[in-house]
């Protein structure tokens, strides 16, 4: 029988009662909770524990935000005896300026999001199920937030190339879960599992903003998918949020390519984009 590990990485301790609710939608699979954490709180593990007794928990450090936690925790567990992977964490509601395929991700909206995709009803929840069972697929996450990678980031360029042919991965469709919440089946992990790492790698040498091993392997962890031979299913639960970002994804790149101001590269050289031929303007 297929069994389902939640990895979920705690940081902002007050947003446990949120995912608890979520975590209860899960419903039609055996499946085991591993939490890791960078401070302790009794009352977390509590009210975990009411809900998962056998919960297994693994102390870390503030690094890599939540995506080395989550490679430690792949790296620790045997988890080939799962057919399935939910990688959760809580997240940084303190935010008013992001925007992503067109929507305004004030407040708690990504992490809403990203969560409602998979968890926000049995109902949504059984769906992501069965559409995992489908053998081409990989990988399920929100089709708000499934986005393209840019011209414009070192995490989407030389970063992202160089830690890719370190582990021998290749880079297909350049599309990723923009906040790493997805499901995903687990053979996809094997490179990474079997890759090197050291605590000092994931330590902060960009910003919170972007130009971290973190970020990299936020974008890497859905490359895998389709370098493993899957591919990524996008799922939403809110046709509003759907339409916005679908006009972002298809219709604007059609205007931009008409014209468009921008800049490009690492090195942000402004460009100057007509019927789809670029000109520097610098």
């Amino acid at each position: 029988m297929k069994k389902l590990l939640v990895i979920f990485h705690i940081y902002y301790h007050e947003q446990i009662d949120y995912f608890i609710d979520k975590l209860c939608n899960i419903n039609g699979i055996d499946w085991d909770l591993f939490i890791t954490y960078t401070s302790e709180s009794e009352e977390t593990i509590s009210k975990l524990r009411k809900l998962k007794p056998a919960l297994r928990s693994m102390k870390v450090g503030n690094t890599g935000y939540d995506v080395w936690p989550f490679i430690q925790a792949i790296k620790t567990i045997n988890v080939k005896q799962y057919a399935y992977i939910l990688k959760l964490h809580t997240k940084n509601t303190n935010v008013s300026r992001n925007k992503l395929n067109g929507l305004k991700l004030n407040g708690n909206k990504w992490r809403n999001i990203l969560v409602d995709s998979i968890l926000k009803s049995p109902e949504q929840f059984r769906k992501c199920l069965d559409t995992m069972q489908d053998e081409r697929t990989g990988m399920i996450c929100s089709y708000e937030l499934y986005v393209a990678l840019t011209e414009k980031r070192k995490e989407d360029l030389s970063m992202l190339s160089k830690e890719a042919d370190r582990i021998g991965m290749t880079i297909q469709r350049g599309r990723f879960c923009a906040g790493t919440m997805f499901m995903i089946k687990t053979v996809c992990l094997e490179k990474i599992i079997d890759a090197d790492f050291t605590p000092e790698m994931w330590k902060c040498k960009g910003s919170h903003a972007g130009g971290t091993l973190a970020h990299v392997y936020e974008r890497i962890l859905s490359i895998a998918v389709e370098d493993a031979g899957y591919r990524v299913r996008n799922l939403s639960s809110s046709m509003t949020n759907k339409s916005i970002a679908f006009t972002h994804k298809h219709i604007s790149p059609v205007l931009k390519s008409i014209i468009n101001l921008d800049r490009y590269g690492e090195e942000q050289r402004k460009m100057l984009t007509l019927f789809g031929r670029r000109f520097s303007i610098e």
